[in-house]
């Protein structure tokens, strides 16, 4: 059989096939880890349906999950969160507690502590410039849809008193004691409004949000390279078996 022929023979195509398949794993993988490695704002917040607050189960729930809330703004103890830069402009976040609706389509009684739907919610309805002040929201029930971020409260924060009121980080805590009722624990960044209103602040970047994935992610980025190698041994293994098993070389006789 020549050297050209013994390619053919079912052990050695399997071989073959073997490598190939092991190479499309490999490519596979590190496509797929190097999708992972760039995250993109869109990947930031993840899909699935929208939960209305009354259905937002605290075991269950997760900073990025959309929530429906439904309810009334209470602008009088409205503040803002400074310094929040953006773009390399001064800026401040516009910090608003909202009552959500009772059944009846009212607000509810917000001196319930008992954590549930009833208990009011902090919203940051989005970014203003510096110096510039927030357009009030929609008057009476609005539908508010936002994106839910974990509480990070400290004992050392509070809202200060001014004109207009400041903290330096969203803290439902400080707000509660601001506003002087309970507020929800974890906030939410405002993506919908109905009604909309006019003027109204800019919505949140999701690379603005805490703990947002967003860019390029080196520990996924390393797994995409490592699948890269992985295919070039595969190449370097098969090309070591075709030389040494398929394709000898060919050994000169010597002269008598």
């Amino acid at each position: 059989m020549s050297a050209g022929d013994s390619w053919f023979e079912p052990r050695r195509l399997g071989f073959h096939v073997v490598t190939v398949l092991a190479v499309l794993v490999c490519v596979v993988a590190a496509r797929w880890q190097w999708d992972r490695a760039n995250r993109t704002e869109a990947d930031a917040v993840p899909e699935g349906p929208v939960v209305a607050l009354a259905d937002l189960d605290p075991a269950t729930a997760f900073s990025g999950m959309q929530v429906r809330i439904t309810g009334e703004f209470d602008t009088t103890h409205e503040a803002l969160v400074d310094p929040r830069p953006r773009d390399g402009q001064d800026g401040s976040w516009v910090l608003t507690p909202l009552l959500p609706a009772a059944a009846d389509g009212g607000a509810s009684d917000t001196e319930a502590a008992d954590g549930g739907a009833g208990t009011a919610v902090a919203i940051v309805r989005g970014w203003v410039p510096r110096g510039q002040a927030p357009a009030a929201p929609p008057e009476g029930i609005v539908e508010v849809t936002g994106v839910l971020v974990a509480d990070s409260r400290r004992p050392d924060v509070a809202v200060v008193a001014g004109d207009p009121p400041t903290l330096v980080t969203v803290d439902t805590g400080a707000l509660a004691a601001y506003a002087g009722y309970p507020v929800r624990s974890g906030w939410f960044a405002l993506v919908d409004m109905r009604p909309a209103g006019t003027g109204q602040p800019l919505a949140l970047q999701v690379t603005e949000l805490p703990g947002a994935d967003v860019g390029l992610n080196w520990r996924n980025a390393a797994y995409a390279v490592q699948w890269v190698v992985f295919a070039g041994f595969a190449v370097f293994f098969w090309n070591r078996f075709r030389r040494d098993h398929v394709d000898p070389p060919v050994e000169q006789e010597s002269a008598p």
